[in-house]
């Protein structure tokens, strides 16, 4: 896995997130490694999507944002 996590994101950072699902459309499933592993990408995303929309900056949500990020730099690799 990257080292994506941070406490918080800047509005910038879950934009570029967003724009980067509406463009890409994440599809199938991904070992990510360390006992990460995610069947439907397509839900996950959409849901990311949203916590990315709404609470980039709120620390509850931050694992979910680093785990997207982290499929971003893995996926189509």
């Amino acid at each position: 896995m990257a080292d994506n996590y941070k406490s918080t994101y800047t509005k910038e950072e879950a934009d570029a997130l967003v724009k980067w699902i509406d463009e890409v459309q994440p599809k199938g499933e991904i070992d990510l490694g360390k006992g990460v592993y995610i069947k439907d990408l397509e839900k996950f995303s959409k849901q990311v999507r949203h916590v990315c929309v709404e609470y980039y900056n709120n620390t509850t949500f931050s694992g979910q944002i680093s785990l997207m990020m982290d499929v971003r730099d893995r996926y189509g690799k």
